[in-house]
Formats: structure tokens, C-alpha cells, sequence
């Protein structure tokens, strides 16, 4: 299994965590997204990639709706982004809510806050859309990107701190991880390539490694390739604000978190309802107060592959062993 842990997949993690209970996987379809689990004694449920059976249809759907997750987590005195709604003026929702259509709700928050600010779409998930803007020009220009993936954008206040991803199951601490930016430092004869795949299993070829689009643009701009070899203190920093695993960054596994701040992040399960989740938080340390702990989202169904990816493989299994024999007691 360790020669396909860069291409792991939430069918693939299912099957093995499946495997190793004695239970079965069958493939339903020709994308390999559509499968049912079975137990030995016949119960089996049908699974649709790595959307998970334990959150019911509106918990899900408010979870996915950031706004709305948003509002609900403040609801109940979690801390989350100053932000506000900028809905295209070309959708019926504009014309429905001509207060929050267009720019000015932007433009109104910049006044307030300056910048920069984070724009991203409403509705999306693995950081598709999200930049951050530094001037008015910017602003709109995000927007605009924004509503062509999702007619509602969102545009927030930033938020500093550490970032970390915290997935849980039936109030239990699952697993997680702190998002950290890919940064090397050349010693004079191992390529850049080299580098960055002994930080990051997921950049073990130069497929995966320039197939992450934020890392491609850093190359390009610099001229290199693959086997470039960086130069005794030559360095590739990609620190941002906003970190991501899909665009520029790296993270440390999370074994554990502090019994304060899992209660703490069960607060906002149950502001929405949810049983299985992951929440993203801006936070000074694991060890800070959890009331400082700013949820910048909140996500039914977390995904486990990108722990196994990035070289976690048995301890994905066992959490995905948690979530299925939650899904069929």
C-alpha cells in the first residue's frame, strides 16, 4: 500500500479500512465514486466518495453554505471573520436582495477594515476561489472570479494565527493537522524537487509536486524545474496568510489536541447539528485559550486522504475505520 499512498482515494481508504474489518467494498460505477460497503452478515449502505452517511441533509447543507455556518457558529459566541455577502447582480438572488448585490458590501467592509481582505466563493471546498486582495482594484477583481464559480462571494476580514484543520466523530477528536507553507532551504547539490518531496510525501514526482498550481507559479517565476539545485541558503518561502494544502502548503500531523479546545470546537457541531466534521480555526498554539480560536470554516464529510497522503496512511485507516463502523453499528 505504501507505493499508492500519493494517490489515495476516499474509495480507496474505504475499501482498505473495509478490508482490514472483514467487510466488503463493490464499485458501482465507472468513476469509482458511486460503492457500497457490506458487512459479513449481509447490512450494507451505499457511499457516495467521501460524503459522509452520519450528517443528516441539513446539517450538510448548512455546513456547506459558509454564510450560513458562519452565522450559526457566531450564534452561539464562537469567534469567526468579520464578513459580509456580495451577491451577483446577474443571479435572481441579486435582484431578489438588491442590498447585498454587487460591490458595495465589499467596498463598505474595506472602509471599515482596509485591507487585505479574503474573498472566496460561498460554496465551494478545498480552497477553489479564495485570495486575498490588497487594494480596491483587486477586490473587485476577486469578486468577479468569485461569482463565476458561485453566485454568492464572500469577502472577509483576515485572520492571523496558526492554521489548523481538526476533524471530528460523535464528539471524539478524529484527527488533524497545523497547514504550515512549503519553505526549503538549498544546500548546494540536492534539487528543489529533492527538497520539497523529503517535507512533503504528496511532492515525492515531479507530477505531483508541480501539479500543486501554487508551487507550478513559484517555479516559473523563478525559471526552475524539477532538478534545479538550490544554491547553499537559497531559499523557496511560500508563507501566506491563507494556507491550503492544495496551494503551497505542507502540515504536521496532530496526534492529539488539548481536552479544552475539542469541547470548545463541539460547540460548533452543535450549533449546526453535525456528527462527523472538521473545522478550520486561526489559533496562536494548540496550547492557546480555545476562546481565542477563530473558525474560519466548518465542514461535514472531512476527507481523510490528505493525512494518508502526506505519509499518516495507518492512522487515516483508523480513522476511517471510526467513521465506518459509525456509519453501520
Amino acid at each position: 500500500m505504501d507505493g499508492s499512498i500519493a494517490k489515495t482515494t476516499a474509495l480507496s481508504l474505504a475499501t482498505e479500512a473495509a478490508r482490514r474489518m472483514g467487510w466488503t467494498t463493490e464499485v458501482l460505477d465507472e468513476c469509482e465514486y458511486l460503492f457500497e460497503l457490506r458487512r459479513p452478515d449481509g447490512v450494507g449502505r451505499v457511499m457516495l466518495g467521501g460524503r459522509s452517511a452520519l450528517n443528516d441533509a441539513v446539517a450538510a447543507a448548512l455546513a456547506g453554505d459558509k454564510h450560513y455556518a458562519s452565522v450559526l457558529m457566531g450564534r452561539v459566541g464562537l469567534r469567526v471573520p468579520r464578513t459580509v455577502r456580495c451577491i451577483s447582480e446577474d443571479d435572481h438572488l441579486g435582484a431578489a436582495y438588491p442590498r447585498l448585490a454587487g460591490l458595495d458590501p465589499a467596498r463598505a467592509l474595506a472602509a471599515e477594515l482596509g485591507y487585505p481582505l479574503v474573498v472566496k466563493p460561498n460554496s465551494l471546498s478545498h480552497g477553489r476561489g479564495v485570495v486575498m486582495v490588497e487594494d480596491e482594484d483587486e477586490l473587485g477583481a476577486a469578486i468577479e472570479e468569485a461569482w463565476a464559480l458561485d453566485p454568492i462571494a464572500l469577502v472577509q476580514g483576515l485572520v492571523d494565527g496558526g492554521d489548523f484543520r481538526l476533524d471530528f466523530l460523535d464528539g471524539e477528536y478524529l484527527l488533524g493537522y497545523e497547514r504550515r507553507p512549503i519553505a526549503v532551504r538549498g544546500d548546494g547539490h540536492s534539487t528543489v524537487g529533492a527538497l520539497i518531496g523529503a517535507q512533503d510525501r504528496r511532492f515525492d514526482t515531479q507530477e505531483t509536486l508541480l501539479g500543486n498550481w501554487r508551487v507550478a507559479e513559484a517555479f516559473e517565476a523563478r525559471g526552475w524545474t524539477w532538478e534545479t539545485v538550490l544554491a547553499p541558503g537559497e531559499e523557496l518561502d511560500l508563507s501566506t496568510p491563507i494556507r491550503n494544502l492544495n496551494a503551497g502548503s505542507t502540515a504536521i500531523y496532530l496526534p492529539s489536541i488539548p481536552d479544552a479546545l475539542r469541547r470548545h470546537c463541539l460547540r460548533a457541531a452543535q450549533a449546526l447539528g453535525l456528527r462527523h466534521f472538521g473545522v478550520d480555526l486561526k489559533l496562536p498554539s494548540l496550547d492557546a485559550d480555545p476562546s481565542s480560536a477563530v473558525f474560519i470554516e466548518i465542514n461535514a464529510s472531512p476527507l481523510l486522504i490528505q493525512i494518508a497522503r502526506l505519509g499518516h496512511f495507518e492512522e487515516a485507516v483508523a480513522a476511517q475505520t471510526r467513521v465506518l463502523r459509525a456509519t453501520l453499528p
